[in-house]
């Protein structure tokens, strides 16, 4: 059988072999210009090195591209984000590289990776950031703010039914910034999705590589039509929209979940999420379980450092739709 290692490897090596960077560009990168017109359309995976779903997807729109059994009449750009740390089997080398899309001044692997992407950015028309789950998860969504151009694509791609946003003014952190935002502050459509969970699965690829080729036809028609993408749109079903109402900081490494919780698990309020051996957690709404957390532990029982900022979100639908909520925005 073969291994994760040895898939990555394989894949890896075919996007090196078909790959055409910009000349001085970021190596793990592919440009393909069909010359008809600018419409540029970016493709990212593995951000996050150790969600490689995606990268088989990449792989194979690159060989039909070669082949000229898909075809584009503007630019396409495709990157692998952090090969390096995906290698290793981690989610980043030394800083999470979805954070750190602005000028920083420290020399660390991934600030250095963000500016070679910066530049390919700078010019897309669409952004699609395809990323996975740690865990499992009961269904594929779109994770970012809100913003009208992302609704459209969002929406005529069909990559998933449901949307997990937050209102436009309101950024992921302060002082970071994802690959997604760091496009969507230019004015342009930027999405992340996520594909499932996190490792090599054929539902996962097949899903991006629809999302790559729906991408394409419809750059394409917009080329030609600009009410393509509003007409396209329409003829999708709405999306659900969920925004998080609950963050539960992990303040205390004793902090555990009960085993099991996985992505959109169906939590009502007052139900016991914490572990046996940990303080008492119970959901303080009802919602759906986001980003659910187990890392390691120690004999002791406590979570080992460097320990994540949160241990679950809790998501609920949104009252009403972005475009009455936030139009304002």
């Amino acid at each position: 059988m073969t291994t994760h290692h040895e898939q990555l490897l394989n894949y890896l090596e075919r996007f090196r072999a078909v790959a055409s960077p910009e000349p001085g560009g970021y190596r793990w990168s592919h440009r393909h210009d069909g010359g008809e017109h600018d419409l540029h359309l970016v493709f990212g995976s593995m951000v996050h090195g150790d969600e490689v779903g995606s990268l088989p997807a990449v792989v194979e729109a690159l060989e039909l591209l070669a082949a000229k059994a898909l075809g584009f009449g503007g630019r396409i750009t495709f990157f692998v984000g952090n090969p390096e740390a995906g290698l290793e089997r981690r989610r980043f080398l030394e800083q999470d590289l979805n954070r750190m899309f602005m000028e920083r001044t420290e020399e660390a692997h991934e600030v250095r990776r963000a500016r070679q992407l910066m530049p390919i950015l700078d010019t897309a028309d669409l952004f699609v950031d395809f990323h996975q789950t740690i865990l499992a998860t009961r269904k594929p969504f779109y994770i970012c703010p809100w913003h009208q151009p992302g609704w459209l694509w969002a929406r005529a791609l069909a990559g998933a039914e449901h949307w997990v946003t937050r209102p436009p003014y309101q950024s992921f952190a302060s002082g970071l910034v994802c690959a997604d935002e760091y496009v969507r502050v230019q004015g342009k459509a930027g999405l992340t999705l996520e594909l499932g969970e996190q490792g090599f699965f054929p539902d996962a690829a097949a899903r991006a590589l629809r999302t790559i080729r729906r991408a394409l036809a419809l750059g394409d028609q917009l080329a030609e039509d600009p009410g393509a993408l509003q007409q396209q749109a329409q003829q999708e079903p709405e999306l659900e929209f969920l925004q998080t109402v609950h963050r539960e900081k992990f303040t205390a490494a004793e902090m555990s979940l009960r085993p099991g919780l996985v992505n959109f698990e169906p939590v009502k309020e007052g139900d016991l999420l914490s572990g046996s051996d940990g303080p008492e957690l119970r959901a303080p709404s009802t919602g759906a379980v986001l980003f659910p957390k187990y890392p390691p532990r120690g004999a002791d029982g406590r979570a080992l450092d460097p320990r994540p900022g949160e241990l679950y979100r809790i998501v609920q639908p949104l009252k009403g739709h972005p475009l009455e909520l936030w139009e304002e925005a």
